[in-house]
């Protein structure tokens, strides 16, 4: 994942809404494409963040241009993929029902998306956030209704993309959650997020398409190991991931501290 360092983000978005308000709007499918750079820039820098607000001026961005080029299926794939990146920060911080509507949110815009853009990663977030709709409401009710459509995302998302890290990635963190029973489990984890990791050195996408992720499997993997103690496995998984991204706050500030505190 690419971060954003010596920018405030209110700044960005500031300049990036005002250059937005004297662009021409001659063809504007096409012109919508230079707004997704700024977006992914925010969108790094407010999940680097570590806060949930911190996703909302690449959010207020999209919106505004949205406005201008409604239903464009990139700009629609980058308002669900920040939703995503929101309601994970969120989770254990806010109340169950702001979470969900957050989820919503991000279900929508990546439905829409995926009507008109076959990007495997639309299919993959979507099956992650129906995955987390889950979690939120645990029953068989829930599982009912939106485990099918979960697996059914999941499975587009591979057909599409069988070579794409983050699809096998976003399975494999899926697969951390979801019970063995329903073809979960860390074992099952491990196996979908080092199949992203050797993919990855390959992983060239053409802008706009999505480029994340490499740091983060090794960071994922790293949470995998710990999970089944093995603990000198989860600090190398952490490390792999500072080399690819040696300012992850997410593992200096909350992983590393963390399988420290699990040493016996």
């Amino acid at each position: 994942m690419n971060r954003t360092s010596g920018f405030p983000r209110t700044a960005l978005l500031t300049a990036c809404l005002t250059t937005l308000a004297h662009s021409t709007l001659a063809q504007p499918a096409t012109g919508s494409r230079r707004w997704v750079d700024s977006a992914r820039v925010l969108i790094d820098a407010g999940t680097a963040a570590g806060r949930p607000e911190g996703l909302e001026p690449a959010i207020a961005l999209l919106d505004r241009v949205l406005t201008i080029v409604p239903g464009d299926p990139v700009l629609l794939h980058y308002k669900g993929y920040a939703f995503y990146r929101q309601s994970n920060l969120m989770t254990g911080r806010a109340k169950e029902d702001e979470v969900k509507l957050v989820l919503d949110e991000a279900s929508k815009a990546l439905d829409e998306s995926a009507t008109k853009l076959a990007w495997p990663e639309t299919h993959a977030l979507q099956a992650s956030v129906l995955g987390q709709m889950i979690g939120l409401s645990p029953g068989p009710i829930t599982a009912m209704r939106l485990g099918p459509k979960s697996d059914q995302a999941m499975d587009r998302a591979i057909t599409l993309g069988p070579t794409n890290p983050r699809v096998w990635l976003l399975r494999g963190i899926g697969s951390m959650f979801k019970p063995a029973f329903f073809g979960g489990g860390l074992d099952k984890a491990e196996q979908d997020i080092k199949k992203a990791l050797a993919l990855f050195p390959n992983d060239k996408p053409a802008p706009p398409a999505p480029d994340w992720g490499h740091a983060e499997a090794w960071a994922w993997l790293g949470q995998v190991y710990a999970k089944q103690d093995r603990i000198d496995d989860a600090r190398a998984a952490y490390r792999k991931a500072l080399e690819i991204e040696p300012g992850f706050g997410w593992v200096t500030n909350t992983l590393l501290p963390e399988l420290e505190r699990k040493k016996p």
